[in-house]
């Protein structure tokens, strides 16, 4: 009876059997090593046990170390039997943060089993985890950060540096954080396109069955171009490769090395810049070679244009070894030709002139080379400039050429003297720009033209608007025959438009006598509106006295 009511004393007290870890602190007597009086669950009592979780979380490592995983009985809790599993995982194992341990799983560790890390064979140190009795296939303690103790050191201790200094997370293949110009041997010119495996060969190690093989990277030597070349010189020409050489190309001789400058032909200008094999090309022999004349080498472009020059057509007359282009024939040099550039001339590109014509062939190109024209047979302005006139003006320009209007400062300046053609430019027809009468006019096939000719009307009314509309239209002789027209230089003079020519005494059938003489123009003459437009009338105009101050006329006796 003693023994059952012990029985059913403890099993009120005790919600139920430990888990298999906890079994040894069965019974009444250790519940205090887990709980305190008349509390729950004490973290810090369970540490007192759990002293390598003690001292990660003094660390402030992994998981237990984070403010909100400090309650244990969160994901720990017991009393629920032998065969119950202690570790609750949120969500499942699989998917928990791992962030929250302190590692996070990137690239192609993101996508790795848990148990494929979490394995015994991986705890470098698995003494403190047996000598606390932990179960090392069910421990997530007491693994290591650094790749090498989950990977085979695939370089073999050749490298003290950290593998992510020069890999990354994603693949093991390529290395893209490594940059060879931080060894002790930078990759330059064709070295940079050689495939890595051509310097650095594959060694074989058994010491790793699941990797036999690794890459050799250090104990190379490359101190001298011999190391890894073979010395096509054998030795004639000493060891230094460089003294010739550089990396961008074996068959570019470095620039630095070889003075031209000690030969008969020292390198200057654009010649710098020409590849030796264009001079010296691939079997021929180095010396012999002719280098007087600039077309020892080069075609005369020119085709024998400058030929009758007192040089004979010498390049360097023109042209430095700087570039064929610009020419140092200047403006300064050219007043000394036929043709001496003045005013816009001297704005106009040389090649605007001087254009290319077809030359000769060219057997490397395949092709017809323009060639730059310099000889003219005419140098008159029609040779170069199309007539805008279309012989309208032939007969000034026979008598002084385009010069005899044109000025070769501005095409626009002309000092063409208007009084010797038909229509003498007084008054304000003086003020007038050319263009205002002179319209241009676009013909067939547009090409423009301004008119000079006679076609060009010489009444003032095909300039003027007939601000009388057709009151003083009279048959006029114009030309040679009667025509209606309006004579504005009866009244008017091309100085202004105030009709300083007109008499009303002479002008009038109305003679302004007495009283009328200071009576103002628009009294008489009203202006009304004729078709949306306001008009002075003039004509036609009653002369009787009513038809200005009404009434009947009355006799006035004395």
């Amino acid at each position: 009876m003693l023994i059952l009511s012990t029985g059913a004393v403890r099993a009120q007290i005790s919600p139920g059997d430990l888990s298999q870890p906890h079994a040894e602190l069965e019974g009444l007597k250790n519940c205090t090593k887990c709980h305190e009086t008349g509390k729950k669950i004490s973290p810090p009592k369970c540490l007192d046990c759990h002293t390598l979780l003690q001292e990660r979380i003094r660390a402030g490592l992994g998981l237990h170390a984070q403010p909100d995983h400090r309650q244990c009985a969160d994901c720990h809790s017991d009393h629920h039997g032998r065969d119950f599993d202690m570790v609750h995982w949120e969500g499942g194992m699989e998917n928990f943060d791992h962030d929250l341990a302190g590692y996070p799983l990137e690239g192609a560790h993101a996508r790795v089993e848990c148990r494929d890390c979490h394995q015994p064979k991986y705890i470098p140190n698995p003494a403190p985890l047996r000598e606390k009795k932990k179960d090392l296939r069910r421990t997530f303690l007491g693994l290591d950060t650094d790749c090498l103790s989950c990977h085979v050191d695939e370089h073999r201790r050749q490298f003290i540096a950290a593998c992510l200094d020069c890999h990354h997370m994603a693949a093991w293949k390529p290395a893209p954080r490594f940059d060879h110009d931080n060894t002790n041997y930078p990759l330059t010119g064709k070295h940079a396109l050689v495939e890595c495996i051509q310097c650095h060969p594959v060694i074989t190690d058994n010491r790793f069955p699941e990797d036999n093989s690794f890459q050799k990277f250090t104990g190379i030597a490359f101190a001298r171009c011999t190391d890894c070349h073979e010395d096509v010189h054998r030795g004639r020409l000493g060891p230094n490769c460089e003294s010739c050489h550089h990396t961008g190309s074996w068959r570019m001789a470095e620039p630095a090395a070889f003075d031209h400058d000690k030969t008969r032909y020292p390198l200057r200008g654009m010649h710098r810049r020409v590849a030796c094999e264009k001079c010296h090309p691939p079997g021929k022999p180095l010396r012999g070679l002719k280098f007087a004349r600039c077309m020892d080498c080069h075609s005369d472009y020119h085709r024998g244009q400058f030929a009758r020059r007192a040089s004979r057509g010498k390049c360097e007359e023109c042209h430095t070894v700087a570039g064929f282009t610009p020419s140092t024939f200047t403006t300064k040099e050219h007043r000394e030709t036929d043709f001496p550039l003045e005013g816009a001339h001297l704005a106009v590109p040389c090649f605007a002139c001087h254009k290319g014509t077809p030359g000769r062939r060219s057997r490397s190109r395949r092709s017809m080379l323009e060639v730059n024209r310099f000889i003219f047979a005419s140098m008159k302005c029609r040779d170069c400039h199309k007539d805008p006139h279309f012989g309208a003006v032939d007969k000034f320009v026979a008598q002084g050429g385009c010069r005899y209007c044109h000025r070769v400062e501005s095409w626009r300046q002309s000092r063409f003297d208007h009084d010797q053609t038909r229509f003498a430019l007084d008054g304000r027809h003086g003020e007038i720009r050319c263009v205002a009468c002179h319209k241009p006019e676009t013909l067939p096939g547009g090409k423009k033209r301004i008119r000079f000719d006679r076609n060009v009307s010489l009444l003032c009314q095909k300039c003027h608007e007939d601000v009388h509309r057709g009151q003083f239209v009279t048959a006029t002789l114009f030309e040679g025959r009667l025509r209606p027209l309006t004579d504005c230089g009866r009244c008017h003079t091309a100085r202004n438009w105030k009709a300083e020519r007109f008499d009303h005494d002479r002008d009038s059938l109305f003679k302004l006598e007495g009283a009328h003489e200071e009576v103002p123009c628009g009294d008489c003459h009203k202006t009304v509106e004729q078709e949306g437009v306001a008009v002075v009338i003039y004509r036609p105009m009653s002369r009787e006295c009513k038809s200005c101050h009404g009434g009947e006329a009355v006799e006035i006796t004395q």
